[in-house]
C-alpha cells in the first residue's frame, strides 16, 4: 500500500527499468537534473527513465549528442552535483526550488501537473482520535516527503521559518508509514500533497485522520533553467509544453508521472525563500 501512496508523485523511477531506449553518444548543451528529495527509487533504477528523456530531447532538437541526466532524492547528493557541475535545466520539487532559487541561479520556464492539476496543495493532518484544532499546538515530529527542505517547507505550508515553530519537520521516504505512526500517536502529524491525499482517500485509514491546516494553493514541481535564458532555453521550453499533445511523448509522460507540462506558475517567484536562504518571503 505504501507504493499506491507514493506511486501517483511525479516521480517514480522504479516502474520503468525495463525501457531503455539507445541514441547517440551522451553529452551536450541540454543536460538536466530531476531532483526531488523524498520519491522512491534510486539513480540506477532512475537511468532508464534519464535515458529515455534525454532520447526525447535529443529527436525534438535534432540534436548530435544526448543530453544526459541525473536524478536524485536526497538534498545533500543534489546539492554537490549541482555546485560541482551545473547542468543546462531541471525538473525539482517546489521545496527545493523555494530553497535554492537563488543560490543556483534558476529560472522556471514550464510546470509539471501531478495527478492532472496545475496546482499543488499540503495538508496538515493529525489523529482524530485526539483531534487537534490549531497548529500551534502541535507538538512532537511532522513527516513528510517534502520536508527534507524544512525551511522551504516551513515557509511554504506556515509562513514563518523552521525554528520558529513548536514542532520538529522531518522529511520521510513513507509517507503511509507516517501517516500510521501518527494515528498510533508516535507522531504529532504529517503532511500530504494533493494526490497523496487524493490516494489516501481509498484507504481505510483516512476515517482515523483529520485535516489540522491547509497551505495556499502552490505550484506544482516546476522545470527550471539555470543561468541566463537564451534560445536554447526557448527551444526546451517549447519541446515540454509540447509533450501533451505528442503522441511520441505519452509514454515518457507517464514514466515522469506528469499529464504534461504547462508554462511557469507566475506564483513561483512568491515561493522563493529570500537570499541567505533563510527568510519567508510574503
Amino acid at each position: 500500500m505504501n507504493r499506491m501512496m507514493t506511486g501517483c508523485i511525479i516521480f517514480l523511477a522504479a516502474m520503468t527499468a525495463l525501457f531503455r531506449p539507445v541514441c547517440a553518444v551522451a553529452g551536450g548543451d541540454f543536460d538536466f537534473a530531476v531532483i526531488q528529495p523524498g520519491q522512491p527509487g534510486s539513480p540506477e533504477e532512475a537511468r532508464p527513465v534519464m535515458d529515455a528523456l534525454g532520447c526525447y530531447i535529443q529527436k525534438k532538437l535534432g540534436l548530435d549528442r544526448t543530453p544526459t541526466g541525473k536524478y536524485f532524492n536526497r538534498v545533500d547528493p543534489a546539492l554537490g552535483f549541482l555546485h560541482n557541475k551545473r547542468p543546462a535545466w531541471g525538473i525539482l520539487s517546489l521545496a527545493f526550488y523555494a530553497g535554492h532559487a537563488h543560490e543556483l541561479d534558476m529560472t522556471p520556464v514550464a510546470g509539471t501537473r501531478p495527478g492532472g492539476h496545475d496546482k499543488d496543495l499540503w495538508r496538515l493532518v493529525g489523529s482524530s482520535r485526539v483531534p487537534v484544532t490549531d497548529w500551534k499546538r502541535l507538538k512532537g515530529e511532522v513527516l513528510g516527503t517534502m520536508l527534507f527542505e524544512r525551511q522551504a517547507a516551513a515557509c511554504l505550508l506556515f509562513g514563518i521559518p523552521a525554528d520558529r515553530l513548536p514542532f520538529t519537520l522531518q522529511g520521510t521516504f513513507h509517507p503511509l508509514r507516517s501517516l500510521r505512526k501518527v494515528i498510533r500517536g508516535a507522531a504529532g502529524a504529517a503532511v500530504l500533497d494533493r494526490v497523496q491525499y487524493a490516494s489516501v482517500q481509498s484507504l481505510s485509514l483516512a476515517r482515523e485522520v483529520t485535516t489540522i491546516h491547509m497551505s495556499r494553493e502552490l505550484p506544482t514541481s516546476p522545470a527550471v533553467w539555470f543561468g541566463t535564458p537564451g534560445v536554447r532555453t526557448r527551444e526546451l521550453t517549447g519541446i515540454l509544453l509540447q509533450m501533451k499533445g505528442d503522441r511520441d511523448a505519452q509514454h515518457l509522460l507517464r514514466m515522469l508521472q506528469t499529464d504534461g507540462f504547462v508554462p511557469a506558475d507566475p506564483d513561483l517567484g512568491r515561493c522563493r525563500l529570500g537570499h541567505e536562504g533563510t527568510d519567508c518571503v510574503p
